[in-house]
């Protein structure tokens, strides 16, 4: 009985929008979600059903979830869904490269280590793919707009390791950031966290994902005992997240263990990517990061009733065992 008035009211709701000409929203997001075996590589053939997906205790419904093959490989599932489609653009990377302005012995020796690897991916990437550069020592550097040239980008990562003053990159078509970034800005900034408030913010009027690649040594503060985010981390996190920009941390520090990898991992966590050490076996780093980027899921999700614009914080899992999901752990709704 008490379903059945439920039924009536919801139809007596939705006869009154109609006779005076109200809308009812509802509220739709948009999420870039990546899912893994244990081999790095992604995980085909799941449907919205297989997503679980929360937001705080409210369940969020997922409309729809569509696999986005992004490089050619070998999916796992020989039938493939008709949620499967081939990306016809190429991937737009984002190179952010740490130089330690005070030239720390493991940071620099860590560095200098691992370009050659960092090269080794630029040559796994198709013609299609763009790739921007920028660094950071004691403020953010401009060092190259998009690009497919993969010789100017390997070597623009290998000028990174200078305390210089890079000119203006050339102009490029669309998608571009150039006009998009304020030189006075970018020297005013004093942390890697508000270096990346820049970058989100220019990244944010170009459709589609992005993955920004973190090079470096680390990311927030001792305070005390314990290492915390800096405070502009919250205003770069929700820039990413509105851009749809996916983080990679791959930590570049010659070292076991120091304290600044704690940032390098939450902000991967945080944006849906994820964190590797590369002073041991720097090759397996970039077998899984290749691997990874072959593909993701689009989801289409439908938000609960009264969500209002802004932040919001939710929660994804999959039912397929032994998978690995890469999520955002926030979404922007306009």
């Amino acid at each position: 009985m008490i379903a059945f008035m439920r039924t009536v009211t919801m139809a007596i709701v939705l006869w009154l929008a109609q006779q005076f000409g109200e809308s009812i929203t509802v509220s739709r997001a948009l999420v870039d979600v990546r899912v893994t075996n244990d081999r790095g590589e992604p995980v085909t053939g799941l449907m919205p059903d297989d997503f679980i997906v929360k937001m705080g205790r409210a369940d969020v419904r997922v409309e729809s979830a569509t696999f986005v093959e992004e490089a050619a490989f070998a999916p796992l599932s020989p039938d493939e869904p008709a949620s499967t489609e081939r990306s016809s653009q190429g991937r737009l990377f984002i190179v952010f490269v740490q130089t330690d302005f005070a030239r720390n012995s493991s940071r620099v020796t860590g560095q200098m280590h691992f370009h050659g690897y960092a090269e080794k991916f630029i040559e796994t990437l198709q013609s299609e793919d763009r790739v921007a550069v920028f660094s950071f020592d004691s403020h953010l550097k401009f060092r190259l707009d998009f690009t497919s040239d993969k010789e100017i980008v390997a070597e623009t990562i290998r000028k990174s390791m200078l305390i210089d003053e890079p000119p203006p990159p050339p102009i490029v078509p669309s998608p571009s950031l150039a006009s998009r970034l304020d030189r006075a800005a970018m020297k005013r900034v004093t942390s890697s966290e508000a270096a990346l408030l820049l970058v989100g913010n220019a990244l944010m009027p170009i459709d589609g994902p992005k993955n920004l690649l973190l090079l470096g040594w680390g990311l927030g503060e001792r305070r005390g005992n314990v290492v915390a985010m800096r405070r502009e981390w919250t205003a770069a996190r929700r820039a990413l997240d509105h851009a749809r920009v996916t983080l990679f941390a791959l930590d570049t520090s010659f070292a076991d263990y120091h304290d600044l990898e704690f940032g390098l991992q939450t902000a991967a966590k945080e944006t849906g990517g994820f964190y590797a050490k590369t002073h041991v076996f720097p090759e397996i780093a970039i077998e899984r990061l290749e691997r990874t980027l072959r593909g993701r899921y689009e989801l289409e999700l439908r938000l609960p009733d009264g969500t209002k614009p802004g932040q919001h914080d939710f929660s994804i899992r999959v039912k397929r065992r032994g998978s690995t999901v890469l999520a955002p752990s926030s979404v922007f709704v306009k």
